[in-house]
């Protein structure tokens, strides 16, 4: 790594911001529960309410991440695409805003086994002696299409 003086370039900064959100598409649809808790700083921020209603809430990254696996964790897949990045930085904090859209598939007799999300996230970011984390994420949807209903009828389903 290439660092002026004790710091890493707003170049390196910038990389390892673009890996930790890619890291957090790839965890999901992984469904690595464990190491996606590790993306984030403690407590974490969390506004997915132009989704589900409710109001934000800050949680511990254990807590974001069980709300993440009821959610997602039954389902049969999920593809989380997140492009557009653009990265301000501001010392040891940053934000980024992002494209992002989630495909979520279950087989069901209730309707159609697909629904898709799509809006902008909007990440805080900080350092921390690891590196780079989520501090802070919102969702904003723009669209959807298919089966909203398949996460409900997922979470319902008895485990495998």
């Amino acid at each position: 790594m290439t660092t002026t003086g004790s710091y890493p370039t707003a170049t390196e900064d910038r990389l390892a911001i673009l890996e930790l959100i890619a890291r957090l598409g790839l965890l999901v649809d992984a469904r690595d529960w464990n190491a996606l808790e590790q993306l984030f700083t403690n407590p974490v921020y969390s506004d997915r309410t132009s989704l589900f209603g409710g109001e934000p809430q800050t949680v511990s990254p254990s807590e974001l991440v069980g709300g993440l696996r009821q959610a997602l964790g039954n389902l049969d897949a999920t593809h989380h695409l997140i492009t557009c990045q653009v990265i301000s930085l501001d010392g040891d904090q940053a934000t980024s805003a992002a494209n992002m859209q989630g495909t979520h598939v279950f087989a069901n007799a209730s309707g159609g086994p697909v629904w898709i999300a799509a809006g902008r996230h909007d990440y805080q970011l900080k350092r921390t002696a690891d590196g780079w984390r989520i501090a802070g994420l919102t969702f904003t949807i723009q669209w959807a299409s298919g089966n909203e209903h398949i996460l409900t009828l997922a979470a319902a389903a008895p485990r495998p």
